[in-house]
């Protein structure tokens, strides 16, 4: 069902891959004890970060590993910018969902970089490749994109599904009738399978804060 293709292991051998499938979720209304921990966590990373710049928070692992990444294709990490506004800017958190947000919390409490999809919306078997340039999608919004020579790519039988530059599709995207989540983790390199664990782990812990009848279907690493 998940595979990762040979140019991915020779191009990016120090890289990794986790996926976290939960089944049973409720993706609508609110949930007070969810909202609770999210504003727990927007005063931890204002705490965390007080005094520092963006670009000192960036130094750090693992935004350092990810900025390297995203500089060789003239990008910033967009988690680091987040993290920012929420840290140091104190914006709150903003999500257009629940099980959204609980994607958003994973990314910016450990600054992994996590992409959600609706299991539902996708069709087997699933593939980390590599991309040669040229391969096309439409991203979140409705944006046509274009991947660069040797940007990390996920995909299913229909398509891509997303990348590290340009994020999730639009076509797969977790709405209020999701009842089957996928959660996929680009680890660059110098990011460890432990810590690309843990941060699925506490994906689930939260989601269970959402549903707690939800069910973790799969958790595993390419």
């Amino acid at each position: 069902m998940f595979a990762a293709s040979e140019e991915w292991k020779a191009r990016y051998p120090d890289a990794c891959f986790g996926v976290l499938i939960m089944e049973g979720v409720d993706n609508t209304g609110k949930c007070p004890a969810l909202e609770e921990r999210k504003d727990a966590l927007e005063q931890s990373l204002r705490t965390l970060y007080a005094g520092k710049s963006r670009k000192e928070i960036g130094a750090e692992h693992p935004f350092a590993s990810y900025g390297r990444y995203y500089k060789t294709f003239g990008k910033n990490y967009h988690v680091l910018f987040q993290v920012e506004s929420v840290a140091l800017k104190e914006k709150p958190i903003f999500s257009p969902s629940p099980l959204v947000a609980v994607m958003f919390m994973g990314e910016l409490k450990n600054g992994l970089l996590t992409a959600g999809h609706d299991l539902d919306r996708t069709e087997p078997p699933f593939l980390l490749d590599v991309a040669k340039g040229g391969e096309t999608f439409t991203s979140l919004g409705g944006t046509q994109r274009t991947l660069p020579p040797e940007d990390m790519f996920f995909s299913d039988r229909n398509g891509i599904l997303s990348s590290i530059i340009y994020g999730p599709d639009d076509s797969s995207a977790i709405t209020a009738a999701t009842s089957r989540a996928l959660f996929t983790v680009y680890g660059t390199p110098s990011i460890s399978a432990g810590e690309v664990r843990a941060h699925l782990e506490e994906i689930e812990e939260l989601v269970h804060i959402l549903n707690p009848e939800a069910a973790r279907k799969e958790l595993l690493f390419l």
